[in-house]
């Protein structure tokens, strides 16, 4: 009997767990139609920005090929002048613009050397630039000293190319400057000691031909090769092809002064224009360096000749020319009294 109850009541329990298991089916098919749904709009999301991203790379592509077409088109300066200045899209691939700092680091390089106003403290064979030479102003390159006892200069020529004597006293001569060309066509600072007799002569001539780039290979003093006695001193100058003035000694194979022991004459170019004895019959030289100087028709560099701009300018001042002396020739020399 008790069992019967028993059993009863659980069979009235049963339909409420129906009724639960039903609804958690419900709301289970309820929750994954919800995530289906989610999922199919995400996937759509995902179709459509696909789409969008394949247009974009297509018009791309379509904007690259109508510039590379554009480009191929332009004529070749315009081209030059693309690669000189990129266009925007393709910076990345050019050389970075300067900076101002790089532009003002630079800017020192491209500045010309300053004008000198003068000679005045440089020394004999420093090499100038034109950059730095007044071509409206040449005179103030032409410069002229006094030499005085005890000072810089009289020490350096004392007892060597000056010596006391009473026959030419040591204010008569002047130390000059002056710029000329070199062999390399260079400006070179060139120095000379000369009569202040034919000072304003000489600046002339030499102005003259600076103006015409005539070249010489070097002007030192004589000093610069002193051997101990003024005639192997001349001799040694000679050697390098120094051109000069004065020197304290007698004429060549004379017991007379020369002109140069006076500062009255200079020897120009002494290789290319030697000193020629013709006393045998035959050219004699002393110096290997001219051989091939000998013959004046050769119209080799630097030979002075009747055609030449040397002898035409320094005739034009009153001086005298060796090559025109009968016997011996001294092609080099030009002098005036």
């Amino acid at each position: 009997m008790q069992n019967s109850e028993k059993n009863r009541s659980r069979k009235k329990k049963d339909p409420s767990l129906t009724v639960l298991l039903a609804a958690a089916c419900v709301v289970v098919s309820v929750a994954a139609g919800i995530a289906v749904g989610i999922l199919f709009q995400q996937k759509k999301s995902i179709i459509r920005l696909s789409e969008e991203n394949a247009a974009l790379v297509q018009e791309l592509e379509e904007l690259r090929g109508s510039q590379e077409e554009a480009k191929s088109q332009e004529s070749p300066a315009e081209g030059e002048e693309a690669t000189e200045e990129p266009p925007e899209d393709t910076a990345a691939t050019s050389e970075p613009e300067e900076t101002e700092t790089e532009k003002e680091t630079e800017e020192p390089k491209e500045t010309e050397p300053p004008l000198l106003p003068s000679l005045s403290g440089l020394e004999a064979g420093t090499i100038l630039s034109k950059e730095q030479i007044d071509f409206s102003d040449l005179d103030a390159y032409f410069m002229a000293w006094e030499i005085e006892k005890g000072d810089n200069l009289y020490q350096r020529m004392e007892g060597k190319s000056y010596r006391e004597n009473d026959y030419v006293p040591l204010e008569s001569l002047r130390y000059i400057k002056m710029p000329h060309y070199n062999f390399n066509g260079q400006i070179q600072v060139g120095e000379m000691v000369v009569s202040k007799e034919i000072l304003e002569d000489v600046f002339a001539v030499f102005k003259e031909l600076f103006e015409a780039e005539y070249q010489i290979q070097s002007m030192y003093l004589v000093d610069n090769y002193w051997t101990g006695d003024p005639d192997t001193t001349d001799s040694a100058s000679i050697d390098v092809n120094n051109t000069s003035a004065f020197c304290f000694r007698m004429a060549t194979g004379s017991q007379k002064l020369s002109n140069h022991a006076y500062g009255k004459a200079i020897d120009i170019n002494p290789q290319q224009n030697p000193y020629v004895s013709y006393s045998s019959g035959k050219p004699k030289w002393s110096h290997s360096n001219a051989d091939d100087y000998i013959d004046r028709s050769t119209g080799l560099p630097h030979v002075i000749t009747h055609e030449d701009l040397a002898y035409k300018v320094f005739t034009s001042h009153g001086f005298r020319w060796g090559g025109d002396w009968n016997n011996p020739k001294d092609y080099q020399h030009f002098d005036k009294n």
